[in-house]
């Protein structure tokens, strides 16, 4: 028996690709005119599923028995999933005095955003990809559940201090799609014979099925605070305060709703014969209608999917062989964990850099990378994965593969 509902909300979570990367970023106080700095994300990450079953879930392919329950067996009380697929572009103007203020320059931004992630329990998992067998006479909790897919766009524009770094910019943002829900109860009971089923849901979940790009719109701000700390009388070292994406966003399409609060008592047939071969894409109603699900249209509002991140930044000045990075990320969706990170930055050569990280938290647990960046007059070039055990192990948990480009003139 397949419960073809649950596969719907597990599945649509993990097809819409916010981890923003720990490569560090590196702070220089040489004046440049101007700078370009492109960066582009593909992360996902998960606390429970192999890599041998989400790169299926994600990008196709047979899913065996043998790689469900390898997952299957890794999975505890709470567990996450988090995709990330998103590029940014930022360019600063330093030669330009904004509002006629010698250390005032402008940046201008602009970024596409792909994010998903999912905070399930383990009896979610196991009624999805197994259906109902393994839970004959006993109950599936599958409370506390909870999912986000969004995709959106950004442009910005704001002022940067041309000595410190440091920069805050008002963007505005387009939301083109859009599903979130949740669980706040959820048990599913079926008989040792399996001729009773006794369902208890309560939750909601929206859904902008509009095929309009344009969905929705936000204002936000981006925060980018740098300050020098003494560390004794030859050293510094530098702080940065980061915030990302902070603001609201309204949708302007309509969202469809479906709640559901209700106890439900089936006698003298199976949970598969409820819903017969329906499922709730194809034959939607009748099924929605069977459980007990109201739907509805409504506007909403929400706030957006932004960071908060604080920490020790690499020098990029330094003539320090070896310099240590680490700091701290909070999310404002609620299902990812804070996220804890530190790493060491080694300076091979005047043109070469390379530096391994560790962090513990976000949709994971925890994550061993490496980078590499190369300086040059005028670009710097880093590439990285913050998670080299599942870039190359279908054993890993995740893939991380970060790009980040700066030109400067």
């Amino acid at each position: 028996m397949k419960n073809y509902f649950l596969i719907v909300a597990f599945i649509c979570a993990n097809f819409l690709v916010n981890s923003q990367t720990v490569l560090p970023i590196q702070h220089d106080t040489l004046q440049y005119k101007q700078e370009f700095i492109v960066t582009g994300i593909a992360d996902y990450s998960a606390s429970s599923i192999f890599n041998s079953m989400s790169s299926k879930l994600l990008f196709g392919g047979a899913i065996t028995d043998e790689i469900k329950t390898s997952s299957f067996d890794q999975h505890k009380g709470i567990n996450r999933f988090g995709v990330d697929a998103s590029t940014e572009v930022e360019y600063r103007n330093m030669q330009t005095n904004l509002f006629k203020k010698e250390n005032l320059g402008f940046v201008i931004k602009g970024g596409y955003y792909n994010y998903a992630s999912t905070i399930y329990s383990k009896d979610l998992f196991g009624l999805t990809f197994f259906g109902n067998e393994r839970y004959l006479g006993t109950d599936a909790d599958l409370s506390g559940s909870k999912f986000s897919a969004i995709s959106f766009q950004k442009i910005g524009f704001g002022m940067i201090d041309k000595k410190t770094k440091s920069s805050i910019s008002l963007n505005y943002y387009n939301f083109s799609n859009y599903a979130e829900g949740y669980l706040t109860d959820g048990y599913l009971y079926q008989s040792e014979s399996g001729d009773s089923v006794s369902l208890t849901l309560g939750g909601q979940f929206d859904y902008s099925g509009s095929s309009k790009f344009m969905k929705g719109y936000g204002v936000g701000v981006d925060l980018d605070y740098r300050f020098a700390v003494m560390i004794n009388p030859e050293k510094v070292a530098f702080i940065q305060l980061q915030a990302k994406n902070i603001g609201f966003a309204q949708m302007t399409s309509k969202i469809t709703r479906y709640e559901i609060d209700t106890l439900l008592t089936f006698e003298g047939f199976t949970f598969v014969q409820l819903i017969g071969n329906s499922n709730v894409l194809d034959n939607g109603t009748s099924i929605l209608d069977t459980l007990g699900i109201d739907s509805m249209s409504v506007t909403k509002f929400r706030f957006l999917p932004g960071y908060i991140q604080a920490g020790k930044i690499v020098d990029e000045m330094s003539k320090q062989l070896l310099q240590g990075f680490f700091g701290v990320r909070l999310y404002t969706v609620s299902t990812y964990a804070p996220l804890v990170f530190g790493g060491a930055h080694l300076r091979a050569n005047d043109w070469l850099s390379i530096g391994v990280n560790a962090s513990y938290g976000g949709f994971t647990r925890f994550r061993t990378g490496l980078y590499a960046q190369s300086t040059f007059k005028n670009m710097t070039i880093a590439l990285a994965s913050e998670d080299v055990v599942g870039l190359v192990s279908q054993q890993g948990k995740g893939k991380s593969v970060i790009l980040r480009l700066r030109y400067r003139i």
